[in-house]
């Protein structure tokens, strides 16, 4: 393992990843609010624009099954600083986009290039880290990370005032840029040239069959999956609910979505708190229970007409759940895979989004002026999730991270 970067160097690792892992989230929140008027704007039926999120998806999953590999095998700066070019040139493309096939293709490069900035940064923590250090240095990492939840949709509906969806493109393609040259002044290589692979892909399978011979690690695969399409579900339709059922405004609508996301961030940092006296593998078990038991809730009170307050209320709640879940997952999976970090990490990540992906379809069904579909996804997707971390993954079996 690399020597542990400390005092500065830690904190500008921390600010630097934290930061890069903010264009992954970019991609998909700020042009929420946005759906309806880029349907408008290129002249294309709605469910169409709605399964761009599919698209972005997709992108995301191709990202991660190659980033890991990828930087497994030649070091993590330069497969960083490639990754920001495309994810700079794709967001230009998207902003100049004059058709369906042009955005959609913008946005499945966006989604690549993304992922495989959130796919790198977890490998080079995990060069640098393991067990307990490792729980606390992702934590700290998506303290700046998740900050893109909240801050994509209201980015989405604030740029809303004074331009559009392609205007939005711009400022994220210039963000990105500014970042970029940041990480080439001064992001380390964190792998060592005698850890690296001789080859990129000749090796890739038996390093996927190695880390998914890992019982637990299988099992929280399908854990990531389930939780990354009740998400999903979670964005596709929820905008739509809260516009022909409770009258939200578009301009208005990035604000609750950002309220929301700001639950899952403070359940990021609450799950980080609590790690320190409850074992990852049972903070993760409780978090399912309790997110099947707000996905139950939602159910009722939407067949009963309830509140928009109500409703608003125990979507937070969820989300809250929902970030709650994200640190012990990728801790407890990236831990015992040390020597093949970036595979690990891809992996983990790639599958939740192949689900979403598959998924599109099964989104476009769903009620669009109630959350009983959502609610109901949640409640079946978390249940699942329960059933395969007793079953598959044995938490009293896993020792804990120190």
């Amino acid at each position: 393992m690399s020597k542990t970067i400390g005092g500065t160097g830690r904190i500008k690792m921390i600010l630097l990843i934290g930061a890069l892992g903010m264009l992954q989230p970019f991609t998909v929140d700020p042009y929420i609010p946005s759906l309806p008027a880029v349907s408008d704007d290129l002249a294309v039926d709605p469910g169409l624009i709605q399964l761009t999120l599919s698209a972005v998806s997709l992108g995301f999953a191709f990202g991660m099954l190659l980033a890991g590999p990828v930087s497994d095998a030649i070091g993590r700066k330069r497969p960083m600083l490639i990754a920001l070019a495309i994810y700079i040139a794709s967001s230009l493309l998207c902003a100049l986009a004059p058709g369906l096939e042009v955005f959609f293709a913008a946005r499945i490069l966006q989604g690549l290039s993304g992922a495989a900035l959130t796919v790198i940064g977890n490998a080079m923590l995990r060069d640098l880290y393991a067990g307990m250090p490792l729980l606390k240095m992702m934590s700290r990492v998506m303290l700046i990370n998740a900050a893109s939840w909240f801050l994509g949709p209201l980015i989405g509906s604030g740029f809303l005032q004074f331009t559009d969806w392609r205007g939005i493109s711009f400022f994220i393609a210039i963000f990105a840029g500014l970042l970029g040259v940041i990480a080439f002044l001064i992001l380390p290589e964190t792998l060592k040239t005698e850890s690296r692979r001789d080859e990129i892909f000749k090796g890739m399978g038996k390093r996927f069959r190695n880390v998914l011979r890992d019982r637990s690690y299988t099992g929280l695969l399908i854990i990531q999956m389930l939780i990354s399409a009740s998400v999903f579900a979670y964005l596709s339709v929820t905008p739509f609910v809260f516009a022909n059922t409770f009258d939200v405004p578009a301009t208005e609508v990035g604000l609750y979505l950002g309220l929301n996301s700001f639950g899952a961030y403070l359940g990021i940092q609450a799950s980080s708190k609590l790690a320190q006296y409850i074992p990852a593998q049972w903070l993760l078990t409780g978090s399912l229970v309790l997110a099947a038991i707000a996905g139950l809730l939602l159910i009722v009170a939407s067949n009963a007409q309830a509140s928009f307050w109500t409703i608003e209320g125990l979507i937070f709640g969820w989300l809250f759940l929902f970030g709650a879940t994200n640190t012990p997952v990728n801790a407890l999976a990236l831990s015992p895979h040390g020597s093949e970090a970036g595979t690990a990490a891809s992996l983990i990540g790639a599958v939740g989004f192949l689900g979403t992906a598959m998924a599109g379809p099964y989104y476009t069904t769903l009620d669009k002026f109630s959350a009983v579909g959502v609610g109901t996804t949640w409640l079946i997707f978390m249940v699942i999730s329960i059933a395969v971390m007793f079953v598959v993954v044995r938490p009293n079996k896993i020792k804990s991270l120190i």
